[in-house]
Parts: C-alpha cells; sequence; structure tokens
C-alpha cells in the first residue's frame, strides 16, 4: 500500500520517510532555548558600490533603495537549538532594495546570495524559505591580538577575504550604520522538470532579518568592536569552480568606491524559526 501525504506537514525529499525535521518542524515536546542560544560572532564589512552595478544583480519588481551600499555579513554560529547543539557558518551578500509588486511594496535588504558550509540549512532554507542559499567552506576566523580575518573558499580555492584590523570598542565619530534592518528580500526559485516545462517555484519572498540585532529583541548583543577594514576578492576560471564561478566572478566585480563599515558582533540568542517568511507578489 503506498504512502499519503499529510496535508499542512513539511516534506522534502525523500518523501517516504514522512514530514522531515528542521528548524520549523522539531520532535513532539522539544523545546529550543532562542533566550539563550544560538552563540554568534558576525564580521560585517560595508562598502558602497553603484546603483548600475547593483541593478543587474535585481530580479523584476526590484530596485536599489537608497544608496548603493553592499553588506558583507559572514557569521559564525554555535550551540544552534533546532540542530542539537551544532553549529554552522553562514555569508550573506545583500544590499538594500524594495520590491513593487501587484499587491506588496516591501523595502529591506536584497539577499543576491548566501552561503553555508553545512548541507541541512541549506536544503531547509532554499525549499522552505527561498533563500539563494549554496555551499561553501567558511573556515573559523583568524583571530590575532585585534585582528580579525574571515575567509571564503571553495574546494581549496579562497575567493573572499574581510580583515578587520585595530578592533575597539569605541564606534568611530563619523560611524553611521542606516543598513535597512526591516527584513531580507529574495527571489525564491526552483527549476521544474524538464526545464521546458518551466520552474516550479519562481516568485519572491520576504523573512525577518537575524542580522538586524538592534531591532529583534530576543538577540542579545554581548560586544561589538569596530576596526578597519580591508576587502580582498579574486575572480577564478571555471576550471577552479565549476559550479559557482559565475557567482564568485559576480561578486568581486561589484564596483568598491569606498569603505563604510567594519565591525565584529558577539551576540546570543534568536528570532526563531524565520517561518514567518512570506510570499510576495
Amino acid at each position: 500500500m503506498s504512502y499519503e501525504f499529510i496535508t499542512g506537514a513539511r516534506y522534502r525529499m525523500p518523501s517516504r520517510f514522512g514530514p522531515m525535521f528542521g528548524p520549523r518542524n522539531v520532535p513532539p515536546g522539544t523545546q529550543l532555548d532562542h533566550g539563550r542560544f544560538p552563540r554568534s560572532t558576525v564580521v560585517t564589512y560595508r562598502f558602497l558600490s553603484t546603483v548600475e552595478a547593483l541593478s543587474a544583480h535585481l530580479p523584476p519588481g526590484f530596485e536599489v533603495a537608497g544608496e548603493p551600499v553592499v553588506s558583507l555579513d559572514i557569521a559564525y554560529l554555535s550551540e544552534i537549538p533546532w540542530l542539537a547543539g551544532r553549529g554552522y557558518n553562514l555569508a550573506l551578500v545583500s544590499w538594500p532594495a524594495i520590491f513593487r509588486g501587484t499587491r506588496d511594496t516591501v523595502t529591506g535588504r536584497f539577499a543576491a546570495v548566501l552561503f553555508e558550509n553545512f548541507a541541512d540549512p541549506i536544503i531547509t532554507g532554499r525549499d522552505e524559505l527561498g533563500h539563494p542559499k549554496i555551499y561553501c567552506e567558511i573556515p573559523a576566523p583568524i583571530v590575532t591580538g585585534d585582528e580579525v580575518v574571515a575567509r571564503l573558499a571553495w574546494d581549496g580555492h579562497e575567493f573572499l577575504r574581510i580583515t578587520v584590523s585595530g578592533l575597539t570598542g569605541q564606534a568611530p565619530a563619523d560611524a553611521v550604520d542606516d543598513f535597512p534592518t526591516d527584513g531580507w528580500l529574495q527571489w525564491k526559485y526552483i527549476p521544474g522538470t524538464p526545464p521546458s516545462a518551466g520552474p516550479d517555484a519562481s516568485y519572491p519572498t520576504h523573512s525577518p532579518d537575524p542580522l538586524a540585532f538592534d531591532v529583534h529583541p530576543g538577540i542579545k548583543v554581548d560586544s561589538r568592536h569596530w576596526g578597519r577594514g580591508r576587502l580582498d576578492r579574486r575572480t577564478v576560471r571555471w576550471e577552479d569552480m565549476p559550479t559557482l564561478w559565475n557567482v564568485v566572478n559576480g561578486i568581486a566585480g561589484l564596483p568598491h568606491v569606498e569603505a563604510r563599515l567594519a565591525v565584529v558582533t558577539r551576540t546570543h540568542g534568536w528570532i526563531g524559526d524565520v517561518g514567518d517568511t512570506r510570499r510576495l507578489a
């Protein structure tokens, strides 16, 4: 006898084994302590780019909103409740945008790509939320004195490095951080089978921003240190990264007009399971 799908349950492949577990579906009776966990260290570097360059990477209905500032946020997460205390790392490339649709008008940070170094959050976030997640290596940061170095790589090929040096607990006198905090905007896309049938899903979604530390009361900032930032990017060949070379080169090609912010933030707590992500139209 074949199995039947339960209406409203969260399935992913392989569906044969029933609804799948993840951040939005934990075993009955499991208590997730988002008041104390996870713990995170986030290295943020922001730079001014150009409207023309960022607009070329926006899907239909989107425009750059305000100054064309690119934010690179590399986060190291540990003691994650839905992973039963395990951790993983992520790196988000985003910039301010507005979506104007037939029903919704929403501002936030457009999530161009979200790298992660663990399969489970990649699969759940792509399928359930529409987050543009792909894999890369995100090793632990190098911390030497008052300097922190964050790196991204694939199969040993380092393609991005952020160095924040001269760290101090005192914000620069001219520090202004008006980056949007009202959520992530992204385009969910799942190809169809065969491709000629069209995509199975192709639409924008909006999620709460777990990097907006000062907006969500569930996230407590333990420390924040500013410094001088330096961004190093590399272009790569298809032979270096057969499945990611166009993404990496797209990031490397964003014009860098001037540095705007370099800060290392340590926090604990979370905003929940981001299950209130919604489809836009």
